[in-house]
């Protein structure tokens, strides 16, 4: 999957630029000029939001794909440590504001944007979630058994263009594969491991989870090398399989409630690994999967966030970005979601 893309909103004159950014990956997406002018109002609206509540916050862009028919879509996420909102509904309701405007911003990107999402709690500040498809994606086949919503958060280190962490998802017949890379390093050397892992995961998607990651192991051989988590979730079987080399963290919840913290070996793919192991967990029938690289602290997690984990995967990924991102690393964070 492509990277996202980060705007500091700290001033009004930020918000031209990210107006700017949206269009260009709108166009760039093959989204028409309707659709265009949509993403620019509705990127007006959330960073004039940002600067009036909370003074300050971050618009992240980036495509999405997702499902087993993926279509390829813009997310927009506006992010903020603010107050937050004591009551979403009220501000969600056309001409209600707390400041001095005429109270049509999260009205209109509701309006504007062809799926929405948010989440705030008080004192945790608000996240705001707005989407926009190239064609509508497909609805799930009657009798199939299940399928999962995959987003992800993939930002590089302050300074760098690009991130040195990569992932990918595959869906198969009844079961679906992701794999997050974290390239040693940072910049171009530590993506091009990355995403070679990535690469590898499209081109040997049946392997089991550890034989995958040896084939992993072995084409990362001539690269600097990355830490490597895979996830193959059964979804007739209800069973994830997992196997991890570095310092990849996974957990496994039912709902909001953690199950199981998934277990990596030491070393680095394509260089030193110790004896892969593969593991076994049973999914739950409202299973959310959650993988971090290293520029997330170890102690990322949906406990502290009532109702986060039924929000879309993009937007909880964004608000653990949010709040558990170290700042000096590239980050990366995938939320798999049961619908």
């Amino acid at each position: 999957m492509s990277g996202s893309l980060r705007i500091l909103i700290d001033e009004s004159s930020k918000t031209a630029e990210a107006r700017r950014f949206a269009r260009g990956l709108a166009a760039k997406l093959g989204l028409n000029e309707t659709v265009s002018e949509q993403v620019s109002i509705v990127v007006t609206e959330a960073c004039t939001n940002l600067l009036k509540h909370a003074g300050r916050g971050e618009i992240i862009l980036h495509s999405s794909s997702e499902g087993r028919d993926p279509t390829t879509g813009l997310d927009l996420l506006a992010l903020d440590q603010g107050p937050g909102m004591r009551n979403l509904q009220q501000s969600l309701q056309d001409g209600y504001s707390t400041g001095s405007s005429s109270g049509h911003g999260l009205g209109a990107i509701v309006r504007l944007s062809q799926a929405s999402d948010f989440y705030t709690a008080p004192q945790k500040g608000t996240g705001i979630l707005a989407r926009w498809w190239s064609q509508p994606p497909r609805p799930s086949s009657p009798g199939h058994p299940g399928t999962l919503q995959i987003n992800s958060v993939n930002l590089p280190k302050l300074g760098e263009e690009i991130s040195g962490d990569a992932w990918g998802a595959v869906h198969l017949a009844d079961s679906v594969v992701i794999l997050l890379a974290d390239g040693l390093g940072h910049g171009l050397e530590a993506n091009t491991a990355a995403s070679e892992a990535v690469r590898t995961l499209r081109l040997h998607p049946d392997l089991p989870p550890a034989a995958l990651l040896e084939r992993v192991h072995g084409a990362l051989r001539s690269t600097r090398g990355a830490a490597v988590a895979v996830a193959r979730i059964d979804l007739t079987l209800a069973k994830l399989t997992f196997a991890g080399v570095g310092n990849i963290s996974g957990r496994i919840y039912s709902g909001s409630e953690p199950r199981h913290g998934l277990a990596s070996v030491n070393g680095t793919a394509g260089h030193q690994v110790h004896k892969l192991q593969e593991f076994s967990y049973p999914w739950p029938a409202d299973g959310l999967l959650q993988l971090h690289s290293d520029g997330l602290l170890s102690a990322t997690g949906l406990e502290s966030y009532p109702g986060l984990s039924q929000r879309d995967p993009a937007l909880i990924a964004g608000v653990l970005y949010r709040d558990f991102a170290r700042g000096r690393d590239d980050s990366t964070v995938v939320v798999a979601k049961a619908l």
